[in-house]
């Protein structure tokens, strides 16, 4: 098989393996173009090459390269300042129904996938192998003999890690209720209305009595260095964000990883806030921040200012 045709075909897929394993858009792509390379130097894809199975080949590279960069990332977030907060993956929700901002292929694949926001958040409560397995069979299916190849486990053991991460995850955190489109639409739309109108008495009522704000301006910008605990504070801290630029920002509804968000575009900085929400009950239970402007330099921002 022609490297072109490699690429074209398996591209995709590991590009959203890499993504869901490092939360980064970066990251993800480096990385796959990387495996890439390595593949074109041994001269492997060529037909009689002496690997007999080249997605299953490609996917191992690129799950190792991940782990072996968590474990380089785990030390760097231990002083990394505030809560870390994965890459979002923006969509312009209103203008451009369907399709990620700007036409980038991980965007569209990840869209597609709708893997949420919160979805990353909880990967990374895990190890780098329990992320591995995990998301390999959770997330794509694979075969436990295909994981336990790609990590050098067992089989029995990523049997064992799978299904003592699915009971741990489901009793440590209920899952939040499906939500009607167009119930979501609504909430988020409630939400975006009373903050950009200043309805403080409405946006405390749609916050969770014991919600949880989580803000990354990764000591680039201004954020709360540790996640805000009760309605009252999170309320404190978003009026304290609104009250800049004296009403002259910008609110839009966005999908973020394919869930509805709302950016915050504001005169004086560069780049905007994301700002993604996680639904409950009919109120808002979780509230993640962000604003670290290195983590939106693959955003089209055109589309989001």
């Amino acid at each position: 098989m022609e490297l072109d045709s490699v690429y074209k075909t398996y591209r995709p897929l590991l590009l959203s393996i890499a993504y869901r394993m490092l939360g980064s858009v970066t990251q993800a792509e480096d990385l796959v173009q990387d495996a890439f390379v390595t593949v074109q130097q041994q001269n492997i894809h060529q037909e009689g090459g002496s690997i007999r199975n080249l997605k299953a080949y490609l996917c191992k590279i690129v799950t190792n390269r991940c782990l072996d960069d968590l474990k380089s990332a785990r030390k760097n977030r231990e002083v990394y300042v505030g809560p870390w907060l994965p890459e979002p993956l923006v969509q312009d929700y209103v203008l451009h129904p369907g399709t990620a901002a700007g036409q980038d292929p991980l965007q569209r694949i990840v869209l597609e996938d709708t893997i949420s926001y919160a979805f990353l958040i909880m990967l990374e409560r895990l190890t780098p192998i329990e992320r591995a397995v995990f998301i390999l069979r959770e997330a794509f299916e694979f075969e436990y003999r295909d994981i336990a190849d790609f990590v050098d486990k067992t089989e029995l053991g990523c049997r064992q890690i799978f299904s003592r991460l699915k009971r741990k995850i489901q009793e440590d955190r209920p899952q939040p209720e499906a939500i009607a489109s167009e119930r979501s639409e609504q909430l988020v739309l409630r939400f975006l209305h009373a903050t950009a109108t200043g309805d403080m008495e409405g946006l405390f009522a749609m916050l969770a009595d014991d919600i949880v704000l989580y803000n990354d301006g990764g000591g680039k910008v201004f954020a709360a260095v540790k996640p805000i605990v009760s309605s009252r504070r999170a309320l404190a801290f978003i009026q304290g964000i609104l009250s800049k630029d004296n009403g002259l920002g910008r609110m839009r509804m966005v999908k973020i990883n394919g869930q509805l968000g709302v950016v915050l575009s504001s005169p004086s900085e560069s780049y905007p806030t994301i700002v993604s929400l996680e639904l409950r009950d009919g109120r808002v239970q979780r509230i993640y921040i962000l604003r670290n402007p290195d983590k939106m330099q693959h955003l089209n921002l055109s589309l989001l200012s």
